[in-house]
Protein backbone atom coordinates (compact mmCIF):
# COMPACT_ATOMS: atom_id res chain seq x y z
CA UNK A 1 0.00 0.00 0.00
CA UNK A 2 1.54 3.30 -1.03
CA UNK A 3 2.23 5.56 1.67
CA UNK A 4 0.51 8.84 1.96
CA UNK A 5 2.50 11.70 2.25
CA UNK A 6 1.26 14.66 4.01
CA UNK A 7 1.74 18.10 2.46
CA UNK A 8 2.95 20.84 4.31
CA UNK A 9 2.50 24.69 2.99
CA UNK A 10 4.28 27.05 4.87
CA UNK A 11 3.19 30.96 5.09
CA UNK A 12 4.74 34.06 5.54
CA UNK A 13 3.12 37.10 7.25
CA UNK A 14 3.26 40.17 4.84
CA UNK A 15 4.79 42.82 6.78
CA UNK A 16 2.63 45.69 5.95
CA UNK A 17 3.86 48.36 7.96
CA UNK A 18 7.52 47.84 6.64
CA UNK A 19 5.97 48.35 2.64
CA UNK A 20 3.83 51.12 3.73
CA UNK A 21 7.64 52.92 5.30
CA UNK A 22 9.43 52.04 2.46
CA UNK A 23 6.50 53.58 -0.05
CA UNK A 24 7.08 56.57 2.01
CA UNK A 25 10.44 56.86 2.39
CA UNK A 26 10.49 56.33 -2.08
CA UNK A 27 8.01 59.22 -2.39
CA UNK A 28 9.85 61.51 0.10
CA UNK A 29 12.63 60.67 -1.97
CA UNK A 30 10.74 61.52 -5.20
CA UNK A 31 9.16 64.49 -3.87
CA UNK A 32 12.99 66.28 -2.67
CA UNK A 33 14.68 65.29 -5.55
CA UNK A 34 11.27 67.74 -7.54
CA UNK A 35 11.55 70.29 -5.16
CA UNK A 36 15.42 70.41 -5.80
CA UNK A 37 14.87 70.51 -9.17
CA UNK A 38 11.82 72.88 -9.53
CA UNK A 39 11.67 76.49 -9.95
CA UNK A 40 9.00 78.88 -8.69
CA UNK A 41 8.27 82.51 -8.85
CA UNK A 42 9.29 84.47 -5.79
CA UNK A 43 5.95 86.13 -5.07
CA UNK A 44 4.30 82.25 -5.29
CA UNK A 45 7.09 80.76 -3.18
CA UNK A 46 6.65 83.54 -0.69
CA UNK A 47 2.45 83.06 -0.31
CA UNK A 48 3.16 78.97 -0.13
CA UNK A 49 5.39 79.67 2.61
CA UNK A 50 3.26 82.38 4.48
CA UNK A 51 0.65 79.40 4.40
CA UNK A 52 2.51 76.80 5.91
CA UNK A 53 3.05 76.29 9.58
CA UNK A 54 5.84 79.05 10.74
CA UNK A 55 7.77 78.07 13.09
CA UNK A 56 9.67 81.01 13.47
CA UNK A 57 10.35 84.29 11.83
CA UNK A 58 13.78 86.78 12.07
CA UNK A 59 15.60 89.13 10.23
CA UNK A 60 16.32 92.45 9.75
CA UNK A 61 15.86 95.78 7.93
CA UNK A 62 18.72 97.65 6.32
CA UNK A 63 19.25 100.58 4.39
CA UNK A 64 21.41 100.69 1.45
CA UNK A 65 22.50 102.92 -1.12
CA UNK A 66 23.29 100.16 -4.12
CA UNK A 67 21.99 96.50 -4.18
CA UNK A 68 24.40 94.22 -5.12
CA UNK A 69 22.19 90.31 -5.09
CA UNK A 70 25.19 88.78 -6.89
CA UNK A 71 26.03 85.60 -5.39
CA UNK A 72 29.89 85.65 -5.43
CA UNK A 73 32.27 82.23 -4.72
CA UNK A 74 36.17 82.07 -3.53
CA UNK A 75 38.40 78.83 -3.34
CA UNK A 76 34.48 77.14 -2.58
CA UNK A 77 32.94 79.70 0.18
CA UNK A 78 29.84 81.31 -1.31
CA UNK A 79 28.55 84.72 0.05
CA UNK A 80 26.17 87.34 -0.80
CA UNK A 81 24.85 90.92 -0.07
CA UNK A 82 27.10 93.00 -1.26
CA UNK A 83 25.71 95.85 -0.80
CA UNK A 84 27.14 99.23 -0.50
CA UNK A 85 26.99 101.48 2.24
CA UNK A 86 24.69 98.84 4.49
CA UNK A 87 23.31 100.48 7.73
CA UNK A 88 21.26 98.34 9.97
CA UNK A 89 18.21 99.99 10.99
CA UNK A 90 16.54 96.81 13.43
CA UNK A 91 16.35 93.57 14.08
CA UNK A 92 13.82 91.14 14.88
CA UNK A 93 13.76 87.11 16.26
CA UNK A 94 10.55 85.50 17.04
CA UNK A 95 12.47 83.39 19.82
CA UNK A 96 12.49 86.75 21.88
CA UNK A 97 9.48 88.42 23.46
CA UNK A 98 10.12 91.86 23.25
CA UNK A 99 10.61 91.55 19.32
CA UNK A 100 7.07 89.55 18.41
CA UNK A 101 5.87 93.23 17.85
CA UNK A 102 8.52 93.26 14.69
CA UNK A 103 7.95 90.31 13.92
CA UNK A 104 4.58 90.69 13.45
CA UNK A 105 5.25 93.66 11.12
CA UNK A 106 7.55 91.39 9.00
CA UNK A 107 5.03 88.79 8.64
CA UNK A 108 2.61 91.28 7.45
CA UNK A 109 5.04 92.70 4.53
CA UNK A 110 5.49 89.01 3.07
CA UNK A 111 2.22 88.76 3.20
CA UNK A 112 1.46 91.81 1.30
CA UNK A 113 4.29 91.50 -1.19
CA UNK A 114 2.23 87.83 -1.94
CA UNK A 115 -0.44 89.99 -3.59
CA UNK A 116 1.15 92.97 -4.93
CA UNK A 117 0.32 93.80 -8.35
CA UNK A 118 3.64 93.64 -10.57
CA UNK A 119 5.65 96.38 -11.92
CA UNK A 120 8.78 96.22 -14.63
CA UNK A 121 11.79 94.02 -14.24
CA UNK A 122 15.05 95.13 -14.22
CA UNK A 123 18.77 93.82 -14.44
CA UNK A 124 19.69 96.26 -11.80
CA UNK A 125 18.48 99.22 -9.27
CA UNK A 126 20.55 102.45 -10.06
CA UNK A 127 22.74 103.77 -7.32
CA UNK A 128 20.63 106.23 -5.04
CA UNK A 129 22.33 107.48 -1.59
CA UNK A 130 20.60 105.84 1.33
CA UNK A 131 18.07 105.05 -1.74
CA UNK A 132 16.65 100.88 -0.44
CA UNK A 133 15.31 99.61 2.09
CA UNK A 134 16.73 95.91 2.60
CA UNK A 135 14.73 93.68 4.32
CA UNK A 136 16.20 90.33 5.02
CA UNK A 137 13.77 87.43 6.55
CA UNK A 138 14.40 84.08 7.34
CA UNK A 139 11.18 81.69 7.60
CA UNK A 140 11.36 78.39 9.78
CA UNK A 141 8.60 76.51 9.17
CA UNK A 142 7.02 72.71 9.69
CA UNK A 143 7.39 70.00 6.56
CA UNK A 144 5.11 67.33 6.99
CA UNK A 145 5.66 64.60 4.72
CA UNK A 146 3.24 61.05 5.60
CA UNK A 147 4.48 59.75 8.82
CA UNK A 148 7.61 62.32 8.59
CA UNK A 149 8.03 65.68 10.36
CA UNK A 150 10.99 68.30 9.59
CA UNK A 151 11.63 71.88 9.47
CA UNK A 152 12.44 73.71 6.30
CA UNK A 153 14.28 77.86 6.28
CA UNK A 154 13.55 79.61 3.27
CA UNK A 155 15.25 82.98 2.89
CA UNK A 156 13.90 85.88 1.17
CA UNK A 157 15.44 89.36 0.34
CA UNK A 158 13.16 92.45 -0.51
CA UNK A 159 14.37 95.46 -1.71
CA UNK A 160 12.31 98.43 -1.41
CA UNK A 161 12.63 101.93 -3.35
CA UNK A 162 11.99 104.49 -0.99
CA UNK A 163 11.85 107.28 -3.71
CA UNK A 164 9.55 105.30 -6.34
CA UNK A 165 7.77 103.07 -3.44
CA UNK A 166 8.69 100.00 -5.29
CA UNK A 167 9.48 96.37 -4.03
CA UNK A 168 12.11 94.25 -5.43
CA UNK A 169 12.71 90.52 -5.46
CA UNK A 170 14.73 87.94 -7.76
CA UNK A 171 12.25 86.72 -10.41
CA UNK A 172 12.70 83.44 -9.09
CA UNK A 173 12.93 81.53 -5.54
CA UNK A 174 16.58 79.95 -5.79
CA UNK A 175 18.05 78.88 -2.24
CA UNK A 176 20.27 81.97 -1.45
CA UNK A 177 23.75 80.95 -1.98
CA UNK A 178 22.82 79.19 -5.39
CA UNK A 179 24.71 80.53 -8.37
CA UNK A 180 21.50 80.49 -10.67
CA UNK A 181 20.57 83.65 -8.91
CA UNK A 182 22.97 85.42 -11.09
CA UNK A 183 21.28 84.52 -14.21
CA UNK A 184 17.70 86.16 -12.91
CA UNK A 185 16.41 89.60 -12.93
CA UNK A 186 14.54 91.27 -10.16
CA UNK A 187 11.36 91.40 -10.73
CA UNK A 188 9.10 94.65 -9.56
CA UNK A 189 5.97 95.13 -7.44
CA UNK A 190 4.24 98.34 -6.97
CA UNK A 191 4.16 99.00 -2.70
CA UNK A 192 0.23 99.73 -1.80
CA UNK A 193 0.03 102.50 1.20
CA UNK A 194 -0.08 99.54 3.78
CA UNK A 195 3.14 98.05 2.70
CA UNK A 196 4.99 101.47 2.82
CA UNK A 197 3.00 102.20 6.31
CA UNK A 198 4.34 98.78 7.76
CA UNK A 199 8.02 99.23 6.13
CA UNK A 200 8.62 102.30 7.65
CA UNK A 201 7.35 101.82 11.10
CA UNK A 202 9.86 98.29 11.23
CA UNK A 203 12.45 100.80 10.03
CA UNK A 204 12.05 103.35 12.76
CA UNK A 205 10.85 101.06 15.61
CA UNK A 206 12.66 101.12 18.42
Amino acid sequence: MARRHSMYSKKRKINYGRIIVLLAVLAALVFAVYSFFSTQDYQEKIDEVMSSEILKISGSISSVSFVDPTVYSNEGIRYTSQHERIKKLNSFNGALSDDLDKVGVAKLLLENLADADEAAKVKELSNKDDGYYWLDVSVIVENSFFIFENEDEYNFDLYYDIEEEKIYVKEKYHNEFSTKNNRLDLQGYEADEEFVKLIKELAEQQ
